[in-house]
């Protein structure tokens, strides 16, 4: 064997990208083994250690229906996506996974094959090893995301349709969100720092549902969301503004300025604070974000008594449909359904 080839085949194995952390075992991720010596498993992965729930969720199931597999979320640099995936793919254990933050809208270009609403969104949240060990991505966010809103409305005897919907941000998790909710009919303007990631997301969703003028989603930048947030029903962050990291301390509701400082952070938090005044009272204040705490958007919501929806029930309602998509044929042998899925996972959670 050339000296290349036994870098290529030491470069594709799991364990040594773990030994040279390349990818990294998550600390933070709720219920997450820590080791991945196991017989079969789910690799999830993401560009950073957060409190992810998929391996509470997953292996909750797992357990229950006395199923060998296991959910381990991993972490590394979205740069080394081609080299990951090729150790995934390569390792006979590896059953599919999760695709979490940082990855989602990079991942697809190095798989076999792409759900068709995922090529659309250029994003994946999921990843299904076929029998012929070929790799193909879904997109369950956008769907778990919408069933999630859907039940806030539908409290209130009102739907989604014809709903106005503020998204501030048009990263990964941003294109299924808008995506979906677009499908449902909502009235969608998407609101990001970089104005030209948001247009170009617009101007896939229109094309994809080939939307008239008035059903048209809009797109703009933060300096709008002043203006956007005075007359909508929901206002939804899927930006990284309250993710750990550098941006934990910032409100996604006002633009932020780095470095994070003291004054940086008590200048995006005042003028959040104002902004949030001038939004509908029977407005839904929505964060996707899974942080150790409240993210700073939701609590001066909830202080200012909106009705806030977190990131739990979409995490839970996406889970239900990407654990089947990567355990089917296993499920279906053991009669098991998505309402039992569901089941479990709420139980898991305590919702």
């Amino acid at each position: 064997m050339s000296e290349n080839k036994k870098e290529e085949k030491v470069q594709q194995n799991i364990e040594n990208l773990i030994k040279m952390k390349i990818l990294m075992i998550g600390q933070n991720a709720k219920n997450n083994p820590e080791t991945i010596n196991l017989p079969a498993f789910c690799l999830g992965i993401a560009n950073k250690d957060y409190p992810a729930m998929t391996p509470l969720l997953w292996n909750s199931v797992y357990r229950d229906l006395g199923m060998t597999a296991r959910n381990i979320r991993l972490y590394g640099d979205p740069a080394n996506i081609q080299q990951i995936l090729s150790a995934f793919r390569s390792d006979p254990r590896y059953v599919g996974g999760d695709v979490g933050v940082g990855f989602k809208d990079k991942a697809g270009a190095f798989l076999d094959e792409l759900d068709p609403l995922a090529k659309e969104m250029n994003s994946i949240n999921v990843i299904a090893k076929l029998p012929d060990g070929r790799l193909k991505g879904y997109n369950t966010d956008g769907l778990g995301y919408a069933l999630s809103l859907e039940e806030k409305f539908k409290s209130r005897g009102e739907n989604l349709k014809g709903k106005k919907a503020v998204i501030l941000g048009a990263g990964g998790t941003g294109n299924s969100v808008s995506y979906v909710l677009a499908a449902k009919g909502m009235k969608i303007i998407i609101l990001n720092r970089t104005v030209v990631k948001a247009e170009n997301l617009c101007q896939g969703i229109n094309e994809c549902y080939d939307l008239v003028k008035d059903q048209k989603v809009r797109f703009g930048g933060e300096d709008q969301i002043a203006q956007e947030v005075k007359d909508a029903d929901v206002v939804i962050n899927v930006s990284d503004k309250g993710a750990t990291g550098k941006m934990e301390n910032y409100s996604a509701l006002a633009p932020a300025n780095l470095p994070a400082t003291a004054e940086n952070i008590q200048a995006n938090l005042k003028e959040a604070e104002a902004i949030l005044r001038t939004i509908p009272k029977n407005a839904i204040i929505s964060d996707i974000i899974l942080a150790k705490e409240t993210t700073p958007f939701l609590k001066s919501a909830r202080q200012a008594g909106f009705e806030t929806l977190d990131g739990i029930p979409m995490v839970v309602n996406q889970a239900v449909e990407a654990f089947w998509l990567v355990n089917e044929k296993e499920l279906k042998n053991k009669s098991a359904t998505k309402e039992k899925i569901s089941e479990i996972m709420k139980k898991a959670t305590g919702l």
